[in-house]
């Protein structure tokens, strides 16, 4: 009976052993798996790597347009491609507005009193003149409304029309105070007098320059068959010296 029991005894601490053996190789080997694993993620996000992929990014270049400068009212903005042309139509200087640089093309033509005259789209800009009192910018607003209806009568009254206000505001540009006034024109008989247009978009805004310097105003007008976007464009372009 002893030896019987010594083999069983053997037999079982064999059997012990041999399973104490696999679960060590189960440790050893999940680890070594985790490790690979591990080495595997960091491997993709080394520093060396990361460098490589930013400087392989590529930023367009800024666009950039040509652009009217005005030295006498410190104004620029942008300058259109062809059919826009540099130059404020020299017939729109009155005793009221006196335009130093500009840009335009021709819309159509419309008869008024028994003539044909060209309709223009444009922007023109200019210091302000004496006949618009201005004592600051506090006259900002006031002034650009006066403006306004100054050139609704010089410009616009040959052609049967309403005038609606878009937009009335405060803005800033390059540093200086300004106020701005967007309009439509709208002319419901206008194909009488040879337009084949109905609508015009117009603004006109006014800039501070500070002590001792008169405003500076710019205008710009351009009926819809021209593309009134262009509005936009331009005064988001202004900019003041």
């Amino acid at each position: 009976m002893l030896w019987l029991l010594t083999v069983a005894t053997t037999a079982a601490l064999v059997v012990i052993a041999v399973f104490i053996m696999r679960i060590s190789k189960i440790q050893t080997a999940r680890p070594a798996a985790l490790a690979a694993s591990a080495r595997t993620v960091s491997h993709g996000n080394t520093p060396g790597k990361a460098h490589q992929g930013r400087s392989q990014r590529h930023h367009p270049p800024a666009v950039t347009y040509p652009r009217v400068t005005d030295a006498s009212s410190g104004l620029s903005y942008r300058l259109f491609g062809s059919p826009w042309r540099r130059g404020c139509p020299s017939s729109l200087n009155t005793s009221q507005f006196d335009w130093t640089a500009g840009e335009n093309t021709v819309a159509g033509h419309v008869s008024i009193g028994g003539s044909t005259i060209a309709w223009h789209g444009l922007a023109c800009s200019g210091q302000l003149q004496q006949a618009f009192p201005y004592g600051g910018p506090a006259d900002l607003e006031p002034t650009a409304i006066s403006l306004v209806d100054a050139l609704d009568s010089a410009y616009y009254s040959g052609v049967q029309h309403s005038r609606s206000t878009v937009k009335s505001s405060a803005f800033r540009v390059g540093g200086h105070q300004a106020w701005m006034v967007e309009f439509a024109m709208n002319y419901p008989n206008g194909a009488s007098q040879g337009l084949t247009w109905s609508s015009e978009l117009g603004a006109v805004a006014v800039v501070d320059r500070g002590a001792g310097e008169f405003p500076a105003v710019f205008y710009v007008s351009v009926p819809a068959s021209l593309g009134t976007l262009k509005v936009a464009t331009f005064l988001l372009s202004l900019q003041a010296s």
